[in-house]
C-alpha cells in the first residue's frame, strides 16, 4: 500500500539528484575535512547506565517544524534557542529533522545547533544514499537516521558500514517485526521503534508494547522509543518494558513551556531555575 513515506522517499530522489548536480560529493567531502568536529558519542549517553545530564530518563529532543500529518507544529520556531533550551534542560540528544518540504527543516539548523550546544545531535531525514552521510558529517552531526521500513537488508548495511567509517552511527527506525528482523541482519545496534503507522500518520502505542521484547533479544543493544510519548507516566512505563530512551518531538514542540515540558519527561528535579526557558 502506497503511504506517504513513499511520496517523501520519491520526492527527495528528486531533490537529492538537484542537490549533487549543486555541490558534488567531492565537494561535500572537503566540506567535511575543513570543517571536521569531534563527534560526540550518541550511542554512549544513551546508554542505561548513562541517564540524561541532570539525571533523568534519557530524552531524544526533536527539532520539528511542522509535520505532513499536523501541519504547523510551532509559529516562528528559532532553531537554536530551541535546541539550546533542549540542552539546558536535560535532553541527551537532540534530534535535527533537516527535510524541507514535509517537516520544515534544513542543513543549516544542523550548523546552528552545533555551534550554540554541546549535546549529541542526530540528523533525521529520509536517508538512502551515500552522499547524505557525508552531509551528515560535514554539517555537523553526530548520528543519522535509517528507515528499515524502505531500505532492502543490503543497503541499509552498507549505509551502516559507511557510517561507522566516518564515526557516525545511525539509529534504525523499525516499525514492525520484519524491519526488526532486517535491523539485526543489517548489524544495526541502535534500535528505534516508532509507533507510528505511515499510512494514516496516527500513533499507537501497542507497536513498542509488542516489539520492545524482541529488540531485546540481543544484548547490548540500544532501544529507542519513538512518536507517541505524551507523558511522564509513558516514559516510566516503556523503561519498565526495557526501552533506553525516547525520541519526542510533537509533545515538546506544541509545548507553551519547551523547557518546563521537557524536564516533565526527563523526570528530573535537579534543573536550576536559571535554565528553565
Amino acid at each position: 500500500m502506497s503511504n506517504i513515506l513513499d511520496k517523501i522517499f520519491a520526492d527527495k530522489k528528486v531533490e537529492l539528484g538537484s542537490v549533487k548536480r549543486q555541490l558534488a560529493l567531492a565537494d561535500v567531502k572537503t566540506r567535511m575535512a575543513d570543517k571536521s568536529h569531534k563527534v560526540r558519542n550518541i550511542e554512549q549517553v544513551l546508554q542505561p547506565d548513562k541517564g540524561s545530564p541532570n539525571g533523568g530518563s534519557r530524552i531524544i529532543a526533536e527539532i520539528k517544524p511542522r509535520t505532513p500529518f499536523k501541519g504547523e507544529l510551532r509559529a516562528n520556531v528559532d532553531p537554536a534557542e530551541i535546541a539550546k533550551t533542549y540542552a539546558n534542560n536535560g535532553a541527551a540528544v537532540l534530534s535535527i529533522l533537516t527535510e524541507s518540504s514535509y517537516f520544515g527543516g534544513c542543513l543549516s539548523t544542523l550548523e546552528k545547533a552545533r555551534e550554540c550546544v554541546e549535546t549529541p545531535l542526530l540528523r533525521k531525514d529520509f536517508i538512502f544514499d551515500e552522499y547524505q552521510v557525508y552531509e551528515a558529517r560535514a554539517f555537523g552531526a553526530d548520528g543519522f537516521l535509517l528507515i528499515a521500513t524502505w531500505l532492502d537488508k543490503n543497503h541499509l548495511a552498507d549505509l551502516l558500514e559507511l557510517g561507522k567509517e566516518l564515526g557516525l552511527p545511525a539509529l534504525v527506525e523499525t516499525h514492525n517485526e520484519k524491519d526488526m528482523e532486517k535491523a539485526f541482519a543489517a548489524g544495526g545496534t541502535i534500535f528505534g521503534i516508532n509507533n507510528r503507522d505511515l499510512t494514516s500518520g496516527k500513533t499507537d502505542l501497542g507497536i513498542a508494547r509488542r516489539l520492545i521484547p524482541m529488540a531485546l533479544q540481543i544484548p547490548g543493544n540500544t532501544l529507542v522509543c519513538e512518536s507517541g510519548i505524551h507523558s511522564r507516566k509513558e516514559i516510566e512505563e516503556f523503561e519498565e518494558r526495557g526501552a533506553h530512551s525516547f525520541l519526542i518531538g510533537e509533545s515538546l514542540m506544541t509545548a507553551d513551556n519547551i523547557g518546563e515540558k521537557l524536564k516533565e519527561f526527563t523526570g528530573d528535579r535537579k534543573t536550576s531555575a536559571a535554565n528553565q526557558s
